[in-house]
Formats: structure tokens, sequence, C-alpha cells
């Protein structure tokens, strides 16, 4: 073989080992790199369309919290024992709906849907709070409403409350350490 061709061929050998080199880093990088899990977005419908929902952190107090906001255990809140609380800062949300049956909807897969908690919240002080339970395969609210939820198109789902809901503070929670969605009902006088 002649040193041209040979040029040649060593060249296009390094050539092929470098690009296959560069895309395993690549494909290791982004292996190695975290999922961080971002809440969904959640809308509400006012009257004439759809408007964002803003989400606030929410906080875990009581027994069963830890100094990092999480739940450490079980705690039977319905019967009277230790409870933990999640808690959220302010006396009552900014978003005030008059709809006793408001229409939510939310981009996320069909697990992603199911999984969103429409909670009832307590005013106490300058803050909200509802009481939370850990289970073993997750968390719930355990002052929370039941929802509707229904897929209004690829990967857009509406969830809606099955009954109506009184006066009062609520919010929409996809886990126990995610910023909820919180909203006001009032009452309209009718």
């Amino acid at each position: 073989m002649t040193r041209p061709i040979r040029l040649v061929l060593l060249g296009a050998a390094l050539v092929v080992t470098v690009l296959c080199a560069t895309r395993v880093a690549t494909s290791l990088a982004t292996a190695e790199e975290p999922a961080v899990p971002v809440p969904p977005t959640l809308t509400f419908y006012d009257g004439s369309g759809w408007s964002p929902l803003e989400s606030h952190g929410v906080s875990l107090q009581g027994p069963g919290a830890t100094l990092a906001g999480t739940a450490t255990a079980t705690f039977k809140a319905k019967l009277d024992g230790p409870k933990t609380y999640a808690v959220l800062e302010g006396a009552t949300s900014q978003v005030l709906l008059s709809v006793p049956r408001p229409r939510f909807r939310v981009a996320a897969d069909r697990t992603g849907a199911f999984r969103v908690q429409l909670a009832h919240f307590e005013a106490q002080d300058e803050t909200r709070r509802t009481t939370i339970e850990r289970l073993r395969n997750g968390y719930f609210y355990t002052k929370g409403i039941d929802l509707e939820v229904m897929e209004v198109a690829e990967g857009l789902w509406e969830l809606k409350p099955t009954k109506s809901l009184q006066p009062g503070e609520y919010a929409l929670a996809t886990s126990d350490t995610d910023p909820v969605f919180d909203f006001t009902i009032f009452d309209t006088g009718n």
C-alpha cells in the first residue's frame, strides 16, 4: 500500500474515532444530569378565556415534618393523632373565583393529570393550612375534594371538582413538596 493511501485511511479512522468518542461523551453527560421535576402549568377558565394560575411554595409543619420540609411518617389525622400540615403563606390567595365548580387545565400525561389533588385549606392568622398524610406509595391531602379528569386534546386535561366548592381557600397540588396552585372561592351573595 502506498504511503498516501495509508495516510488517508489513518485520517479517516481518526475522524471516525473522534466522532464516536464525541457522541459517547455527549450521551454520558446527558445521562448523568439529574432530571429536575418541573411542576405542571395549570390554567383556569375566567369566564372569557384561560388564565395561568400562579404557584406558591408550601411548607410542612408538625410532628411528621423535617427541617428540610418533608414528611417522614404516616400520622392518622382523622383519628385525632399527631397531624402534619401543609402550610401556605398569606391569609388568602390573590386569585379570586366566584364559580363554585371552577374548571382547570393542565398539560401532562395521563399519570400526571390524575396525580393532581384539590385540597381545602383553612385560614389561620396569616397562613393557610391543611392536614397531609404520607402513605407507602405517596401522600394525600386529608381535606381533599374529588376531581373529574377528562382529556380534551392530546396531552391536555381538564380538571373540575365533582361538587360545588364552599367559599374558602383551596389549592391544586401535584406532590407534598412541589409548589401548589392556590385560589379563593368567594361568596357572590346569590
